[in-house]
């Protein structure tokens, strides 16, 4: 009998580009999301009252795509690359947000928003990596 090779793979912790490539894919969603959704609102009858159910809808639809996206570049560990496209993405819409918006929000709404978006983008990046190429 052949003795098998004794092969350890060892991967990276994270893969910085896979996670910014995912913060990339998910920009692009929410640009073309927001114009799409500026689009619907302008030609439909829908009301005002829907805006920031369409709007958090889109934020957390980019952030699970960006979390996708990235592990299937990855192709490993889609739960570290899904949350750390999720941190990333929240730290670049706080600062938008912060700087040149100039909004505030409550904590609890923080928070809430910084649980939804990484349990989003740890699902984006488990699934992600079951379509991986490799």
């Amino acid at each position: 009998m052949v003795a098998l090779k004794n092969e350890k793979t060892t991967y990276p912790p994270l893969s910085l580009s896979a996670v910014l490539k995912g913060v990339l894919a998910a920009l692009i969603v929410t640009v073309l999301g927001s114009a799409l959704l500026g689009i619907l609102y302008h030609v439909t009858s829908l009301g005002e009252k829907t805006l920031p159910l369409a709007s958090n809808t889109l934020y957390y639809v980019s952030v699970f795509a960006g979390g996708l996206l990235a592990a299937r570049w990855a192709g490993y560990k889609g739960l570290v690359h899904g949350i750390g496209v999720a941190v990333v993405f929240l730290l670049f819409s706080w600062l938008i947000s912060s700087f040149l918006l100039h909004t505030q929000s409550a904590a609890g709404a923080t928070f809430q928003r910084v649980i939804i978006s990484c349990l989003t983008g740890a699902v984006g990046g488990i699934l992600g990596v079951g379509v991986s190429r490799q």
